[in-house]
């Protein structure tokens, strides 16, 4: 099974999904009751109404900024979820399409923390900041396995034979 072949990958893409996943959902659940668990989560609405109070904007778009969030969230969901099909497949592009989704977490990332430099949330900033940091480091983990995968499979027997570079035919 592929995903045995490339573990680190499997759960940097597991991590980061199940992270976006849980985050969007916490933009619509929070402080809810969501039938067998009350879903606690972060009050966001206080917070983003705090904040357009700073920016002296109508209170009454918080809620469809936290939807917007959400989306946003879920859709870097979904790129983790493209490259685990194609590595549950055992099909090739697993380190590029991981590679995408965490550029576009970053990308989710840089937006956040701009939005937290403008109203003036150090901490939220910190916190954002520091999971980019982390993202760069599931970035690595994913292409240091990428890199040393590409070696074992040099040194594998069906390709031992093989000259290198190969002879034109």
């Amino acid at each position: 099974m592929a995903v045995f072949r490339q573990p680190i990958t499997a759960v940097v893409i597991a991590f980061w999904f199940f992270f976006w996943l849980l985050n969007g959902l916490d933009k619509f659940f929070a402080r809810q009751d969501v039938g067998f668990v009350h879903w606690w989560g972060n009050h966001r609405v206080e917070k983003f109404s705090m904040y357009f109070d700073k920016l002296a904007l109508d209170p009454a778009y918080v809620q469809a900024t936290l939807i917007f969030a959400g989306i946003v969230e879920f859709a870097a969901a979904g790129f983790f979820v493209a490259a685990a099909i194609r590595l549950f497949q055992g099909r090739p592009g697993v380190a590029y399409r991981t590679d995408l989704a965490i550029t576009v977490s970053i990308a989710v990332f840089l937006g956040f923390t701009i939005f937290d430099v403008i109203v003036g949330d150090r901490a939220e900033l910190l916190e954002h900041s520091t999971y980019i940091g982390v993202l760069l480091v599931s970035f690595l983990a994913v292409a240091a396995e990428s890199f040393f995968q590409h070696l074992r499979d040099l040194d594998s027997p069906s390709t031992l034979n093989r000259r290198y570079p190969p002879e034109a035919q």
